[in-house]
């Protein structure tokens, strides 16, 4: 993932079709810039400048349940969230946990108290900036150092996309991972993706299918589930589907800089 997110659809777990062998001569920058204007732009979220809501993430081997309340700041890409429900963020923990991450420092509390240990402030700063990008990701798809190449056509079930590898410049972010990006020239939505998260050593790629609901004219990824892969999208043996739903979305609440900063000693 860059910096580091229940949907059943139609066609569960279905694969897509080898590349096209006839390759068409589209230029993947558009596409994506395409798909960036249809979502409402690629301003769209900062000029709403920050957003609220809750987050429901449900792992599929396990069935464990992380519920928190999500607040970023677009300037900066500051990230705050409240676990109520911390099954794996913090599963031993009676209380609320939080998390911050300010644009340059990451932390966590556990009921009120600063959590310092090594895995704590990794964990925060992984879930941090992975949530965020999850959320912005259709609208940061133009930004500074990305690379895109043309990969032609692939069939998944009735639909044909338009599909464009999507790569990172050294230095952007925290890692250099992989995308696959499913375009619907029908819709200018992205269904489906393939991602490394070579932050955690996975090189094999994820398969992420989305959906969508627009918000304050916004379109917006509400609905997202992932599981293991291949490159040509077809589910490993076995895989369970992790669930990431994000509910009651409430743009211009007036958050000020200050609760993403680190709490004081």
């Amino acid at each position: 993932m860059k910096f580091r997110p229940w949907l059943v659809f139609a066609i569960a777990g279905a694969f897509a079709a080898p590349l096209s062998a006839e390759q068409h001569d589209e230029d993947p920058r558009a596409l994506v810039a395409r798909v960036v204007d249809e979502a409402g732009g690629a301003d769209a979220l900062r000029k709403r400048k920050d957003v609220e809501y809750t987050y429901l993430y449900r792992r599929g081997d396990t069935g464990t349940v992380d519920l928190s309340l999500e607040r970023y700041l677009f300037d900066g890409e500051r990230s705050w969230a409240r676990y109520d429900v911390h099954e794996m963020v913090a599963p031993t923990v009676a209380g609320p946990v939080v998390q911050g991450y300010d644009g340059s420092t990451s932390w966590q509390t556990a009921n009120g108290e600063r959590q310092t240990d090594k895995e704590s402030v990794a964990r925060a700063d992984f879930l941090r900036k992975t949530n965020f990008y999850w959320f912005a990701m259709t609208f940061k798809l133009l930004d500074p150092g990305m690379n895109y190449a043309y990969r032609g056509r692939r069939k998944v079930g009735d639909t044909v996309y338009e599909v464009v590898k999507l790569t990172f410049d050294q230095g952007v972010g925290d890692v250099s991972d992989t995308y696959l990006l499913y375009i619907n020239p029908k819709t200018w939505r992205i269904d489906q993706f393939l991602f490394t998260v070579l932050d955690y050593g996975k090189k094999d790629p994820f398969l992420m299918e989305v959906d969508y609901e627009i918000v304050d004219g916004v379109l917006l990824p509400v609905k997202r589930r992932y599981t293991e892969s291949d490159w040509s999208g077809k589910v490993k043996k076995g895989a369970k589907w992790n669930d990431e739903v994000s509910m009651g979305v409430r743009f211009d609440n007036g958050f000020e800089a200050s609760i993403f900063e680190p709490p004081k000693p």
